[in-house]
């Protein structure tokens, strides 16, 4: 079964508040009501809806979504449900991650229900906690590929993301339709467009269950 993960983007979608993010733009160069074909163009922030983040997003001279290894984003996945989120509340996936440390493996790319999700498309949605600072340390740890959230991002003031890339972690954002999946292994992939000079990119990411 495939598991659609992604928020549908349109110019109603709210572009990340907190940075003040253009909203989404399309126009049709060509359309149906006038032709034989239909053509349209877009612009976007490259961190629009869900996306990826690569190194360059926060590191000079880092790894662009050209040059990022696809199994930071791509390969054998599982969903961890984190109980008792608030907007006040520092994320520490220590606990739960021992909790499950039987259902994790090396390499894989960890996907954290928060519950988040729920408020995508409010404002509220923006309002959200970082995750611990050790987060980088304990995924090294556990030998992990890549993060996915169903929050907007992982943090606000961005050392987080500082440390994740420079680990050469992967981050995924705006993950929603989380909840079939905890708790359960999966295929996972949400591998961003080869931009030459990309930071991140909208994605569509998704799940293969063998049910």
């Amino acid at each position: 079964m495939i598991h659609d993960l992604t928020i549908t983007l349109s110019e109603k979608t709210l572009p990340f508040l907190p940075a003040n993010d253009p909203s989404m733009v399309w126009k049709h160069s060509e359309h149906h009501s006038s032709g034989p074909v239909q053509v349209a163009y877009f612009s976007m922030s490259s961190h629009f809806g869900t996306h990826v983040d690569v190194p360059l997003h926060f590191i000079k001279g880092g790894k662009t979504t050209a040059e990022i290894d696809l199994a930071k984003y791509c390969g054998q996945a599982v969903c961890i449900d984190v109980p008792n989120v608030s907007a006040d509340r520092v994320l520490d996936f220590t606990e739960v991650l021992e909790k499950n440390r039987s259902l994790v493996k090396p390499g894989d790319i960890v996907v954290f229900h928060t519950g988040w999700e729920d408020m995508a498309g409010t404002k509220e949605y923006f309002n959200y906690p970082d995750v611990h600072p050790n987060t980088g340390k304990l995924l090294t740890e556990f030998g992990i590929n890549g993060i996915g959230v169903d929050l907007p991002s992982l943090d606000h003031g961005g050392a987080i993301h500082v440390d994740m890339l420079g680990r050469d972690i992967g981050i995924i954002e705006s993950l929603v339709n989380l909840k079939p999946l905890m708790g359960r292994r999966f295929f996972f992939s949400a591998v961003p467009l080869k931009f030459e000079d990309g930071d991140g990119s909208p994605v569509r990411a998704y799940a293969i269950t063998e049910d």
